[in-house]
Order: structure tokens, then C-alpha cells, then sequence
């Protein structure tokens, strides 16, 4: 699909989710499309967490309401008291649930059909170390990073389980090549999905026992339309009656990965394919790992939003995305306020050189995220996160009470409250 925006929609909401194991932060933006078909969801207790990074396309339905579907549909699969994850069947019986419940919808209302790909990611602690499973359906990527305190030379192997079908081309150089088989995973990589294309080997063979084509172009497409062969949505492609969920054109029965014995700071990352078009995950992998290494109490929802600034200026023409996760305590941010970045050229003396419908799209933008229309800045720290607070003078707002008192001595000799 191609961009119909003269310039791109630049704000990107940050937000940010704690607990006593997990700290987690997710950054996204529109960019140059004209509407934003991305969703995320977060979840983190003291000892599980459950992440959702899903690209929409077509509409958004399928992502703005299989996101928080998945959070449901798995809610009672993982708690404090876990000392499993969910099975492989279960994940897949979970995904399949939620698909069906999203073409009940799009029946009743054919005004939101639409598709999305998903990856997600479950995390249990026990004791001193993790243990993941991903799951993935698409084209979003989910990388897992060693923690800036692991050394190459003293690294441990970590266990990596991935799909047989994948597994199976290692040996397969052209395949290998082409990005079909697990890539090989250099330090600090641990693990990376594989796309689901509709070249690769498994996809094409399973879309064209279905009576269905892939192009030659590049993307490769479903039937000359679709570059992706697994996801939520896309009923037109999973319309053979006769055939199972899993032998449709399209499926939604997702890979599955598995990562055991991962230590404290390990680095996730989930993203949708805006970020991967222009960044390998090699190299995504370094630079955050590198950041991390250089100030280990580095914002997460700064470094997301680095790597949305970089795709962007690697010419990202899709919404992005990126959710970062670390495996330590973020219990600092068990509770805090989304952040809105981007918005300089809201401000009043750069609104009005913005072209009508730019701002129209960036209201639009806006307006998705629950931020108000007009920008309010924090008048000490320059933020604007949601909820602000504003003296009662009106003339300064607040992020924070920690804000509004180190501003006060400042603050209080113009306040016109306080002359009143």
C-alpha cells in the first residue's frame, strides 16, 4: 500500500508498564500512512508477563480489536502462580478463538474487514532466571538480546527451540539466504523469528494446495494481493469450508518459539514490519543493546522512540511500532502516564504553517491516543504526558507533583493565583 500523506504524521505516544521483574515500554506512530492500523498491549506481574505487538492492514479492526481480545482470551492461562507457560496447542487454540471471534464481528459489520499480523511474547520468572515463548503469525518480528551485563567470551548457550518447519531448511543454503530459515544468530542475538512471506517454502506450498497463487513481484503476494501468509483477519483468504484452520491460504495458527534460561537484563524486542523494512534485526539488537551497556538506567520509552526516529529517517514509509522489554525490576513504572513526543509543530507558533490536512492528521492521531488537541507542555521538565495538571492560575502545567514543587520557587512570584 502506498503512503498518501506530503509529510509524516511525527508524533509518537510512548508508553510504559513495570513490575518487580519486568519494565517494558512501547513507542508508536503513524508516519507517512494516512490512517494508523497498529495495537499493542502490555501485561506484567511480579513474576509473568504477556506482550502484544499486532500490524494491522486493510483497516484496523482486526489489530484495535484482536489486541486486546488476545489479552483476554489468555488471561487465565498465566498468573503468580504459574509454573508453566501455556502449552503450544494452547497458544495455537487461543489464536484460533480469537480469529473466529473476529469474523463473527466482521460479518456482522463488513465495514471492518481488515487483517493483522501478531507476535507476541509470554515470560515467566523462576528464580533467578526466565523462560519465554513467542508467538508469531506474520510479518512483526520479535527479537530476543543478551543483557548489557553478559560478556561474549563468559556466555552461557541459551536454549532456543523453533519451529520444526524452519528448523528444517538450515541446511538449505538458498533458503538460508533468502531469509526462510532461522537466521544464524550472532552475538548479542539469541533469537529472531522468521517472517511469514508467502515465498517462503512452507507458505507457498500450503497456499497453493489451497487453489491460491503467490506472485513473482517483490513482496511476494497471495493471490497478487497479500503480502503476508499468516494473521488475524483476512477472511477471504481462509474461505475453503473444507479445509482446516490450519490449511487455509492464509492461516492463523502461529509459529512458536521457546527460550529457557534467560538471565536478569535480557532485552526483548517486538516490533511490526515498519521497523524491519529498513533494520536488520541484527543490527537493531546492537544498538540497543549498546545503549543499554552505555547507561544501564536508560528510559526504554526514550530508546523506543530512538528507534522510531531512526526508521524514519531510514525512509520507514509504514506505521511503526517498537515494544522494548528488559528483565529487571521496573517497579518504578507500575504506574505512569503515556507520553506524547513529536508535537513541536503543534505548538502555537508552528501550528498554523502545518498544511490543513497534516493537522488534521495529527488531531486524528491525537485524538486515538486520548491526548486533547491543544499541547500542554510541562512547564519545568517540557513533557507532555497524559492527564496533566494545571495551577489554578492556567498560565503553567504539570507532569508531575515532583514537577509542580521544584517549579514552585520559580513559578510563585508571577503566579496571579497567588496575587489573588
Amino acid at each position: 500500500m502506498g503512503s498518501a500523506l506530503s509529510s509524516p504524521v511525527e508524533l509518537v505516544r510512548v508508553q510504559r508498564k513495570g513490575s518487580r521483574s519486568f519494565r517494558c515500554a512501547v513507542a508508536e506512530m503513524q508516519g507517512w500512512r494516512v490512517s494508523h492500523e497498529d495495537a499493542h498491549e502490555m501485561r506484567c506481574s511480579d513474576s509473568c508477563a504477556a506482550w502484544w505487538v499486532l500490524d494491522g492492514h486493510g483497516g484496523s479492526f482486526a489489530a484495535v480489536d484482536g489486541a486486546p481480545a488476545l489479552v483476554k482470551e489468555f488471561d487465565g492461562d498465566l498468573s503468580d502462580s504459574s509454573t508453566a507457560l501455556p502449552s503450544d496447542s494452547r497458544l495455537e487454540q487461543g489464536l484460533v478463538a480469537v480469529d473466529r471471534r473476529l469474523r463473527e464481528k466482521m460479518e456482522a459489520d463488513p465495514t471492518q474487514e481488515s487483517g493483522s499480523t501478531v507476535v507476541g511474547a509470554f515470560c515467566l520468572r523462576q528464580g533467578d532466571e526466565f523462560t519465554l515463548k513467542v508467538v508469531n503469525a506474520g510479518d512483526s518480528r520479535c527479537l530476543v538480546v543478551r543483557g548489557p551485563c553478559e560478556e561474549e567470551a563468559a556466555a552461557q548457550p541459551t536454549p532456543v527451540r523453533i519451529p520444526r518447519h524452519i528448523e528444517a531448511l538450515a541446511d538449505d543454503q538458498l533458503a538460508v539466504s533468502r531469509g526462510f530459515a532461522a537466521p544464524e544468530c550472532r552475538w548479542p542475538l539469541v533469537a529472531e523469528t522468521v517472517d511469514h512471506k508467502p515465498s517462503h517454502p512452507t507458505e507457498k506450498a500450503r497456499i497453493e494446495a489451497a487453489g491460491g497463487t503467490v506472485s513473482e513481484e517483490e513482496p511476494p503476494r497471495v493471490d497478487g494481493n497479500l503480502a503476508v501468509s499468516r494473521g488475524l483477519g483476512d477472511f477471504e483468504y481462509k474461505a475453503e469450508a473444507e479445509r482446516s484452520v490450519n490449511d487455509q491460504k492464509v492461516s492463523c495458527i502461529p509459529d512458536i518459539y521457546e527460550v529457557t534460561g534467560l538471565r536478569k537484563g535480557t532485552i526483548i524486542v517486538l516490533a511490526c514490519d515498519g521497523v524491519w523494512d529498513v533494520i536488520s534485526g541484527e543490527d537493531l539488537a546492537t544498538l540497543v543493546r549498546d545503549r543499554l551497556s552505555g547507561d544501564a538506567a536508560l528510559d526504554l520509552g526514550e530508546l523506543a522512540a530512538e528507534v522510531i526516529s531512526v526508521c524514519l529517517r531510514r525512509n520507514s514509509r509504514d506505521n511503526i511500532t517498537c515494544m522494548i522489554v528488559q528483565l529487571v525490576d521496573g517497579s518504578d513504572w507500575i504506574s505512569t502516564a503515556d507520553e506524547m513526543k513529536g508535537f513541536e509543530k503543534l505548538l502555537p507558533e508552528m501550528k498554523e504553517s502545518l498544511d490543513e490536512d497534516i493537522r488534521s492528521q495529527y488531531n486524528k492521531f491525537l485524538h486515538r491516543c486520548e491526548f486533547p488537541p491543544e499541547v500542554q507542555v510541562c512547564s519545568l521538565c517540557r513533557k507532555w504526558t497524559l492527564g496533566m495538571s494545571q495551577c489554578p492560575c492556567k498560565q503553567v502545567n504539570y507532569c508531575s507533583r515532583h514537577c509542580q514543587k521544584k517549579d514552585w520557587k520559580r513559578h510563585k512570584a508571577v503566579c496571579t493565583a497567588v496575587k489573588a
